[in-house]
């Protein structure tokens, strides 16, 4: 890497042309670093396999009630949460994730909303024409506006030893999370659920929730419209029992089937 920078130096210093040597030097630079949000091989990092909507009840009369909010193992996360906005990548807070990283002097942005409808940036909505030129699977540096979040939550002594779900009901177009300073993964698809296993990132007690949103990515080119950027749709957490957990409580034994558990507890043929 020193020796790449060297040689970009050697390019600026040399070519009379400083249009072109900036152009290769930007080359250089970039062409051994791209990014996931204009990666085609890269649609999600760590995020859990797409599912039916349903939420696991604790009983058959929970269940009747379709209501997730009534369960002690759900919580929700909407509200009001810290935000940064910037016009470009480059620009954006680096290291906003980490938990010593002060944001009391961001401002606050409701989730679920769309931050070009609450002042940051100019919403666009456009049927075929893209609103910048098209370079697939590119996107431009010089203005793809990135929005840091930033909340906090709490997890109950109740929830140990359960699994942790982290539930996004869709975040446009593209984002990265982390919980506790730590990265857990990445996400595109931007009008589709969006589910983390933050298991072994969360602790009992207060944990500190990031994520970092790009308002297009090469997703935006199979979209080509409804071009607003958000954390849209509710954001939830959930638990679930581990077949660990339920195999310590003795509903399963080693001759005792998942198949045969869901036969006989919930009458589910199969």
């Amino acid at each position: 890497m020193k020796l790449k920078f060297c040689f970009v130096l050697l390019i600026l210093l040399f070519t009379s042309d400083i249009s072109i040597a900036q152009d290769i030097a930007v080359d250089l630079l970039t062409s051994e670093n791209v990014h996931d949000w204009e990666d085609q091989s890269i649609i999600a990092i760590n995020k859990m396999d797409a599912r039916s909507s349903f939420f696991s009840f604790e009983s058959v009369d929970d269940a009747l009630k379709n209501d997730p909010s009534l369960s002690k193992y759900y919580q929700s996360l909407n509200g009001m949460w810290k935000f940064n906005w910037v016009r470009k990548p480059v620009d954006r807070p680096m290291d906003f994730y980490k938990e010593d990283y002060d944001v009391s002097s961001w401002d606050e942005i409701d989730v679920p909303s769309n931050w070009e409808i609450e002042g940051y940036g100019v919403p666009v909505y456009v049927n075929q024409p893209y609103v910048f030129e098209p370079d697939p699977p590119n996107i431009p540096n010089d203005y793809n506006p990135v929005g840091s979040y930033r909340t906090e939550f709490n997890i109950p002594e109740t929830w140990d030893d359960r699994e942790l779900i982290l539930h996004f009901g869709a975040v446009k177009s593209a984002f990265y999370l982390w919980i506790n300073g730590k990265k857990v993964g990445y996400s595109q698809g931007s009008k589709l659920p969006a589910e983390f296993n933050i298991t072994q990132f969360a602790r009992i007690g207060n944990n500190t929730l990031a994520i970092e949103v790009y308002r297009w990515s090469d997703g935006t080119y199979i979209e080509c419209q409804d071009k607003v950027s958000q954390a849209w749709r509710d954001q939830k957490q959930w638990t679930r029992m581990s077949i660990l957990n339920v195999a310590r409580m003795g509903k399963f034994s080693s001759d005792r089937s998942i198949r045969d558990y869901c036969r006989d507890i919930w009458k589910i043929k199969i």
